[in-house]
């Protein structure tokens, strides 16, 4: 499996696709961000184990979105846009490092 060691290099030689990453994987971060802060305050606002399980639990604001659809569908289509940008960035990065390589 090709590690971020060569995704850099391949990345440093095809400055277009370096900038293309970083907007990507900016946008999917901010959308994970504003998505989880939203899902916090929602959860609190249903129970405080729901908000400090979705506080404290690595992705558990996912969990927390899907059980809880109804209430926070908002959230949830931030969560699962970001995620989703940022697993497609990556799949697309490591399909064209296998196709041209440096």
């Amino acid at each position: 499996m090709l590690g971020i060691h060569g995704l850099l290099t391949w990345l440093s030689h095809h400055e277009y696709m370096m900038m293309l990453v970083i907007l990507l994987v900016s946008l999917a971060g901010t959308l994970l961000f504003v998505g989880n802060l939203f899902a916090i305050v929602y959860a609190f606002g249903q129970s405080i184990w729901w908000g400090v399980s979705v506080l404290f639990i690595p992705l558990f604001s996912v969990v927390y979105c899907v059980r809880n659809w109804d209430r926070a569908a908002y959230p949830g289509k931030m969560l699962i846009a970001g995620l989703t940008t940022a697993g497609l960035t990556y799949a697309t990065l490591l399909i064209l490092v296998m196709l041209y390589p440096v």
